[in-house]
């Protein structure tokens, strides 16, 4: 429980209440809206090449302590706070926007200022919007010197048509201080689903910290703290999710009978699919990699089926591993890595990829085409010059960053300290896919001979 003095809850007291009047007077202001077409949210925006330019406006003079005092609460009691601020993007002003700092590892482990950011544009203002967007994420890229390892991976993922946050750069200003260079990411929410799917009304999950599918029962307060619902709150019916669950867990069906089973319940290409990408490319924080979170799964009410939702690639390119040496991470196995720091069961990997020859076929089918399309080398170069090329200038003069200038230009090419010390290396762009690429042309011929 937070501690506070007496002296600190009258002055917060005191700013609520200005807060409030400060409410009251812009309840004629209509929100600002910014036309965009129906369910095609943010395209304008997310699609354009060049950078941002965001900056948020706080009146507050002890704004930064108010936003760490509230973070505090959020991750005691689970109770996401606000402040109020101005917001102008590209030249647009949005007024009384609630902005928050947000994240785990990425804002407790930053070395410095330059903390991860929430916008709520109609946290206030009700109805207002950025282009029909309700948030943006702003992540700092933690981990990361090039900066570019997300974007890269879900930018993947979008073009491949499954459901991913979309993301772009933005220079980051505070009172109109540079804060420094952010990646701009959509938020998975309604929207989301509305752009996605062409509807909302299913249940939204998020899988963290352990969600890993193991069956726990009929009684849903039992997976309470491997997910989290994030949408139909009031009902929290979480019946279908534990009824997909059992479905997971069946042991008693034949590779054919399981695989029909779950292709019913489960979009299980598009799935697989987000699973070849995560190994390919060695996002190595993720459910089918080396721990089972970082993932949202929507109960699609349309179809009836649940639809895999990926986020969280910053660790891509093997950015951060605790057990495994270079040579290692650049072996790892195109199907399940041998060797993870989380050994609990995963039924749903274990069902499927580690076990199931038909869905081991289709997926082995799967691994073929997105490595000899999208990993093919000058193609993955042309990418990473690319974008490294645009953001050098913004990374450059951002003095918050976590690493420095040298560290960003030659993590695009070489691995930074030492390759068999593990935890304490990070492989570079072009050095990583080069040689994991060797591995996986081995491993991709000796699957074929075995499965077919």
């Amino acid at each position: 429980m937070i501690q506070t003095s007496k002296y600190f809850r009258i002055a917060l007291l005191f700013s609520l209440a200005l807060t409030c009047l400060t409410l009251h007077a812009q309840e004629a202001v209509k929100p600002v809206k910014t036309k965009t077409s129906t369910k095609d949210y943010g395209k304008s925006f997310f699609e354009k090449d060049s950078i941002h330019t965001i900056k948020i406006y706080f009146t507050q003079c002890n704004y930064w302590d108010s936003l760490t005092y509230y973070k505090n609460i959020q991750d005691s009691l689970d109770l996401a706070t606000y402040m109020q601020a101005t917001v102008v993007i590209n030249g647009k002003s949005f007024y009384s926007c609630g902005v928050r700092f947000k994240g785990e590892s990425s804002y407790e482990f930053y070395p410095g200022k330059k903390k991860p950011f929430r916008i709520k544009f109609d946290k206030f203002i009700k109805k207002q919007d950025f282009f029909g967007l309700e948030d943006l994420n702003l992540t700092n890229n933690f981990k990361d010197p090039t900066m570019i390892r997300e974007k890269i991976y879900l930018d993947m993922m979008n073009r491949h048509g499954l459901p991913a946050p979309r993301a772009t750069f933005a220079k980051v200003y505070l009172n109109d201080k540079y804060w420094g260079l952010y990646q701009v990411n959509e938020n998975i929410d309604n929207v989301f689903l509305e752009t996605r799917f062409n509807e909302k009304k299913g249940n939204l999950f998020q899988g963290d910290p352990v969600a890993n599918f193991v069956y726990l029962g009929n009684d849903q307060s039992k997976y309470y703290m491997r997910y989290g619902l994030k949408n139909n709150e009031t009902k929290n019916d979480w019946s279908d999710l534990v009824r997909f669950i059992k479905i997971i867990n069946d042991t008693i069906l034949s590779d054919e009978e399981y695989a029909q089973r779950i292709n019913k319940v489960l979009n299980l290409d598009a799935c697989l699919k987000a699973w070849a990408i995560n190994n390919l490319i060695g996002n190595i924080d993720a459910y089918n990699m080396f721990y089972p979170h970082n993932f949202f799964i929507y109960h699609d009410s349309t179809s009836g089926k649940w639809q895999w939702i990926s986020l969280d690639g910053n660790y891509s390119f093997a950015a951060w591993n605790p057990i495994m040496n270079y040579p290692q991470l650049t072996r790892m196995s195109v199907m399940i890595p041998d060797s993870t720091p989380y050994s609990d069961a995963r039924p749903l990997l274990e069902r499927t990829i580690g076990s199931n020859l038909i869905i081991q076929r289709h997926y082995l089918k799967i691994l073929k085409e997105i490595f000899y399309t999208d990993f093919e080398p000058e193609r993955m170069n042309h990418i990473i010059d690319s974008l490294s090329l645009r953001i050098r200038v913004a990374v450059y003069a951002d003095s918050n960053k976590m690493y420095s200038n040298t560290d960003f230009d030659t993590n695009i090419n070489s691995t930074i300290g030492d390759p068999l010390d593990p935890g304490n290396f990070i492989p570079g762009l072009k050095a990583f896919l080069a040689d994991r690429r060797r591995h996986i042309e081995a491993q991709l011929e000796a699957l074929e001979r075995m499965l077919n």
